[in-house]
């Protein structure tokens, strides 16, 4: 009887130990909103869509906001090099939750050594997926001419919600 007594003590006491260790928990932890996996497959099946319309064979990489890659697809006939490009371009504009035409912009008008910067790629068409204004992941393009990929990534961002 007297071992059972302390057990029905903390049994009661158990509760309310483990909602205090909960709220000390949440307040060393925050979510970060991420794009779904399902999302990104979906963007980057849209992506795929959108280019054989206009005749473009490209790569696509769809990333989460750290930039960690969630979805790709190398199009059939696409430049082996776009691989790497389309994943380097998705990753630096989530990383630094900015377009990678920025650092493209700065590098060409400042002729700064932007490129230099681990993490940074001066160049077009890896545009950040925003959801209420917090980036969410990106888009990285890969495989035609500047201009082209550009306009495409920004359609393709333009497409999530």
């Amino acid at each position: 009887m007297k071992t059972i007594m302390p057990l029905l003590a903390f049994a009661a006491l158990f509760p309310v130990l483990t909602q205090a260790n909960a709220a000390a928990d949440t307040a060393s932890v925050v979510s970060q909103p991420n794009v779904s996996t399902a999302a990104a497959l979906q963007l980057a099946e849209r992506a795929t869509q959108m280019a054989a319309r206009q005749d473009m064979h490209i790569c696509i990489a769809v990333t989460d906001a750290d930039g960690h890659l969630l979805a790709f697809t190398r199009m059939q006939g696409a430049y082996a090099g776009c691989v790497e490009a389309s994943i380097a371009k998705a990753t630096s504009a989530a990383r630094f939750a900015i377009n990678t035409i920025t650092f493209y912009d700065l590098a060409r008008k400042e002729n700064l050594a932007i490129g230099t910067i681990p993490g940074i790629l001066p160049a077009v068409a890896g545009v950040v997926l925003k959801h209420d204004g917090l980036v969410v992941g990106s888009v990285g393009i890969s495989g035609a001419t500047d201009l082209t990929e550009q306009k495409l990534a920004e359609d393709v961002a333009a497409t999530f919600h």
